[in-house]
């Protein structure tokens, strides 16, 4: 039998990429109400509005949200690493607009998310949550400077605001996804074909995390787990706390 929790109304930026649209339809599964927020509409679901807005339009952001019905829960998704992050550029080489580029697209636009949407969440009854996105990467990382920081930014946001939001009846977590094959990254990875599987081979469970599973820890962190704020939860097949040694091809 499916679970089924209270009808909710939940708020997804990031929802037209890989994990967002698999975390807009977990929501939609469980019967909850979904706005996705993104640069394009993604998922066409029954019961599911999306809205094209560029986050980094606080002003926009804010009036959408006063527009909105009462939201229950907050799902920060949107972000990601530059292409000139991804280069690997020696830390002198990177543009220091590049290390801003990737702050302000991962940590100050979740900061900026959670301002807007706050009003109006405070009028919403019953269980709230706010779950943001880091990454393994914000543990340990070879590269990706900017993209690293702000992740790791967003674990000290949702320690920073526990608190204060506790006292509204609001809980915060995050989830930090490793390697997911996400369309864009299975793009990206095809022009370095050993690389998949020797990222799936260093991981305990000897595969990645799909993005439906991504979004299944959503969900729970979300509306099931409601006991549990101010944690990060990692899923990434165990590759954090131990690599398993490969030869390289």
């Amino acid at each position: 039998m499916l679970e089924k929790f209270s009808v909710t109304t939940v708020l997804i930026t990031g929802s037209a990429g890989g994990i967002g649209s698999a975390t807009v339809r977990a929501f939609l599964t469980a019967g909850h109400k979904v706005v996705g927020l993104d640069l394009k509409q993604g998922v066409q679901e029954a019961g599911y509005e999306a809205l094209v807005l560029d986050l980094a339009n606080e002003v926009e952001l804010k009036d959408m949200c006063k527009r909105l019905e009462p939201i229950n829960h907050l799902v920060v998704i949107a972000g990601g690493a530059l292409p000139e992050e991804k280069s690997n550029l020696p830390v002198t080489d990177l543009p220091i607009q590049a290390f801003r580029q990737s702050i302000e697209n991962n940590l100050i636009t979740a900061f900026s998310t959670i301002q807007a949407a706050l009003p109006n969440m405070l009028k919403a009854k019953g269980d709230k949550s706010i779950t943001l996105t880091t990454s393994t990467d914000a543990f340990v990382s070879y590269g990706l400077p900017g993209y690293a920081a702000a992740k790791a930014g967003i674990i000290g946001l949702v320690h920073s605001l526990t608190g204060e939001l506790g006292f509204h009846g609001i809980r915060i977590n995050a989830v930090a996804p490793g390697d997911v094959p996400t369309p864009r990254n299975q793009r990206e990875w095809a022009h370095r074909p050993e690389w998949y599987p020797n990222l799936a081979k260093q991981n305990p469970l000897n595969r990645l995390c799909t993005p439906e599973e991504i979004a299944e820890t959503f969900l729970a962190l979300s509306v099931k787990l409601t006991g549990m704020t101010g944690q990060i939860l990692t899923v990434d097949a165990g590759g954090l706390v131990s690599k398993i040694p490969y030869e390289e091809q």
